[in-house]
């Protein structure tokens, strides 16, 4: 049995395949409807991947892509560093207290590593966000592209020994009661309670 229209083969149409049946009757005999298929997408991606890395390279030849990286390790003092934190804070639009705290201790330098001091944990987060901008301000303006910065809380120290701050009632209570004796005996005496 000879079917009109039909060569023997299926085509792919649309979503699915046709049967011989369906293809005779909806192409007219004589005709071949050929769909021209759009690429996969996986290779417009490779497409799309192929043309920015033949910019890039283009890019690298004209020498247009820079290396801004600082390569030198120019050696650097406790005044050098207080120089280029003046002029961050200069030209930095950060808030008022963040360029207050930067400028309020001296920093320390050990080698390549500058720790910067702050007096409270707000004013450490704060840095710390922007510690990557600070450090490359640093680098640039120290010439010195392997500079480590460490930022942390502020300690007092009497005689070696941290400071101890007293924030409540009950530690200056107990403060007074270590540097005199007798204040225990008094709070005794007339009853008193700390609040």
């Amino acid at each position: 049995m000879k079917i009109a229209g039909f060569n023997g083969k299926f085509q792919q149409s649309g979503g699915g395949t046709t049967t011989p049946v369906e293809k005779a009757s909806s192409a007219p005999v004589g005709r071949t409807n050929v769909n021209k298929a759009e690429p996969p997408r996986s290779f417009k991606l490779k497409m799309a991947m192929a043309e920015t890395r033949d910019s890039m390279q283009i890019q690298r030849e004209e020498g247009k892509v820079e290396d801004n990286r600082v390569k030198a390790q120019s050696e650097f003092t406790v005044a050098d560093v207080i120089s280029a934190l003046e002029s961050y804070v200069a030209t930095s639009q950060e808030d008022t207290t963040v360029k207050i705290a930067l400028t309020s201790h001296t920093p320390k330098v050990q080698g390549f590593v500058i720790t910067l001091e702050v007096d409270n944990d707000f004013l450490l987060s704060k840095i710390e966000e922007m510690h990557p901008s600070l450090l490359s301000f640093l680098a640039q303006k120290l010439n010195n592209g392997f500079i480590t910065l460490h930022v942390q809380v502020y300690t007092e120290s009497e005689n070696g020994e941290e400071k101890r701050r007293l924030f409540t009632a009950k530690d200056k209570f107990d403060h007074f009661v270590e540097i005199n004796p007798a204040v225990s005996e008094l709070k005794a005496l007339f009853g008193l309670e700390i609040e």
